[in-house]
């Protein structure tokens, strides 16, 4: 056995036996223990199983998929949605597809909810194309040729960072190629890639990805060192055309009986997908919006185990909070208000007058501000938006041609700042209308990245 393969065979081993050591304990994690049965890979994991023959000769047979795709959580989830819509519009427009069949697989609750309601609607839209949303597995080798025995794929599609070892080094063994799509990569993340290739030299040469699609000449320049520069190509990040998708969705009327515009109107703020190490400063921001402009302040929390500590957090600070799941009627004007309920978020966008979009506060990346503006709605940040690198950039023709300079994004250094920020937009807002317009100029050029990574997909699956 060559050198190379005995190390990655003893990494394979290492491996396992850190998975299995590790799946107690992962088993009372908050986020994994929900529908951890899925993450182990039972014998329906990719469908309803059917049973031929009898006795001895019975045979299982699962449900088996044409192209497995991966998203992290719900956000990379959207952009599943945008893929496989691109899809069914390539296959329809080249003639009478024929039956698809995608597993769709995440890590959160969250994802799921997405997946299982692109699922629906993909279905309605395209009879041809089956969806089945499930937990991902955990990464134990074991598992993973477990799953790929049961889904079969002719393609595994990874989202965004979706960089699983155990995943591709099954693939390998299968010869299932395995792309990358919407690609990014922090110089963090490829510094924790690198060491495994240190350990066993190689190692990505033989298990990376067939083709990877970047969103940015910087992170084209780290896939490349990882797996080669003929292997990766620069594409338009699938969220600027997710941000057109958006303007498609109205508001629902359960939501216009919680925020009548009589009551609401120009006083609603919105902190959209906030995270938990920016909650005491959005907290003091909080604090400062109620005690003297009493405006409607909306609390979404990126992720929803964390709607029992801003529970907690609202009472110690003795300010009066209601829950959206428990409201039947209208909302009254000048409540704090905790969105418990995942999934509205764009709606709200429409809805509120204010905007300030989470994980910014905080060195976390920033969430996406991509959709509020999509929805005529100027957002402000916090100072740290590295997630968005790509999307803060001007173009190469224009320097001046960035939503900053265009006026469509703010951004403040802290609490104070972004209350500031956001009583500006109280008294001066901007016209919906002329900010959609504004940033579809801006977006225009910027839009493809879905219909190359689903020619990409299909291109593999097809071979």
């Amino acid at each position: 056995m060559a050198k190379g393969s005995l190390l990655r065979a003893l990494l394979n081993g290492a491996y396992s036996l850190a998975w299995t050591a590790a799946t107690p304990f992962l088993r009372r994690h908050k986020r994994l223990r929900e529908g951890f049965m899925w993450r182990l890979v039972p014998e329906d994991w990719s469908g309803p199983v059917t049973r031929t023959g009898s006795g001895d000769t019975e045979k299982t047979v699962h449900a088996e998929a044409d192209i497995w795709l991966q998203a992290a959580s719900g956000g990379e989830a959207y952009l599943v949605w945008e893929l496989l819509s691109r899809i069914a519009a390539q296959r329809e427009q080249a003639g009478t597809p024929e039956p698809l069949r995608v597993l769709a697989t995440t890590w959160t609750r969250q994802g799921l909810e997405v997946l299982q309601g692109m699922a629906i609607r993909l279905k309605e839209a395209h009879p041809w194309l089956t969806v089945r949303a499930t937990f991902f597995p955990l990464d134990a080798p074991g598992l993973m040729r477990k799953a790929l025995e049961q889904a079969r794929p002719r393609v595994v599609g990874l989202l965004e960072t979706e960089l699983w070892p155990g995943l591709m080094l099954a693939c390998a063994k299968r010869r299932i190629p395995v792309l990358l799509l919407n690609g990014r990569m922090t110089d963090k993340s490829l510094k924790g890639y690198l060491k495994l290739d240190a350990v066993a030299p190689g190692f990505w040469d033989g298990v990376g990805p067939e083709h990877v699609c970047a969103i940015s000449r910087a992170d084209a320049v780290r896939f490349a060192r990882l797996f080669g520069e003929d292997k990766v190509e620069i594409v338009p990040n699938i969220k600027f055309d997710r941000a057109v998708a958006a303007t498609a969705d109205d508001v629902s009327d359960a939501l216009r009986t919680l925020l009548p515009p009589e009551l609401h109107a120009r006083q609603t703020i919105l902190l959209a997908s906030v995270r938990e190490q920016e909650e005491p400063a959005l907290l003091s921001a909080i604090q400062a919006l109620h005690a003297h402009d009493a405006p409607t302040i909306i609390v979404a929390p990126r992720h929803m185990h964390r709607v029992k500590p801003w529970q907690a957090l609202l009472a110690s600070a003795k300010l009066p909070a209601v829950m959206r799941s428990k409201q039947e009627g209208p909302i009254p004007a000048g409540s704090i208000v905790i969105w418990d309920t995942f999934g509205e978020l764009g709606q709200l966008y429409r809805l509120a007058d204010a905007v300030f979009v989470g994980g910014s506060l905080s060195p976390l990346g920033g969430q996406n501000f991509l959709e509020p503006l999509a929805l005529g709605k100027r957002p402000c940040c916090g100072p740290h938006l590295d997630n968005f690198a790509w999307a803060l950039e001007p173009s190469e023709e224009d320097a001046s041609d960035s939503l900053e300079a265009l006026g469509l994004l703010e951004r403040g250094e802290n609490a104070k700042a972004i209350v500031a920020l956001l009583r500006a937009r109280l008294e001066a807002p901007a016209d919906a209308a002329d900010v959609q317009e504004r940033f579809r100029a801006w977006l225009a050029p910027r839009l493809g990245g879905s219909d190359r990574c689903a020619k990409k997909l299909l291109e593999a699956m097809e071979r």
